[in-house]
């Protein structure tokens, strides 16, 4: 019974470790493009976006810190050597790391409960901007339209990468959580 708890743990850890590095390929896409991001100067649209890259840095801050605590729980560095030293993280830690990844979930259903509402302003600034008869309001207008379909295109992109992450933290966080209670370590 002993050695298959034992080749239990290990298959675990082994599946967390995948789960961390799809993480941290994830974190990095989303970290690309929140770099890219730019506002488009319309409120609503904007006010997608930018709850849309809020989401993301969040999710990006909770796989840094889901790593770092994972490996704390392990007994590693951060570089992956062996450290006893490293001081496991608390029960209560990870519970309160899972309510972090639970705000995490909110914040991406704000940025979503905006998106119709942004893409329906940013098909409208394209229609008013084809239909502008003076050259100069219409050049402006179409900047601004093609701004705002960046902005609600950063969205699309953006939030599927962002449930992928946040479902996937979560069930990393509880694999770990019930680990924990069932056998007291890793």
């Amino acid at each position: 019974m002993a050695v298959s708890v034992l080749m239990l743990s290990f298959s675990a850890n082994a599946q967390i470790k995948d789960d961390i590095q799809k993480s941290k390929e994830r974190a990095e896409k989303l970290q690309l493009l929140c770099n890219d991001y730019k506002t488009s100067g319309n409120a609503n649209v904007d006010g997608y976006g930018n709850a849309v890259k809020d989401a993301a840095v969040l999710a990006i801050a909770n796989s840094v810190q889901l790593e770092n605590m994972y490996k704390r729980q392990i007994g590693e560095t951060s570089d992956g050597v062996t450290d006893v030293t490293v001081t496991k993280p608390s029960l209560d830690e990870w519970v309160t790391f899972a309510a972090t990844v639970a705000g995490e979930a909110a914040s991406i259903k704000l940025a979503t409960d905006k998106v119709k509402d942004a893409a329906d302003e940013a098909k409208s600034m394209a229609e008013s901007a084809s239909k502008e008869r003076n050259p100069m309001k219409a050049a402006k207008s179409v900047k601004t339209a093609k701004a705002a379909a960046a902005v609600v295109e950063f969205g699309n992109v953006a939030t599927p990468i962002l449930l992928e992450e946040s479902a996937a933290q979560v069930k990393a966080v509880n694999s770990i959580i019930e680990t924990i209670k069932s056998g007291k370590n890793l």
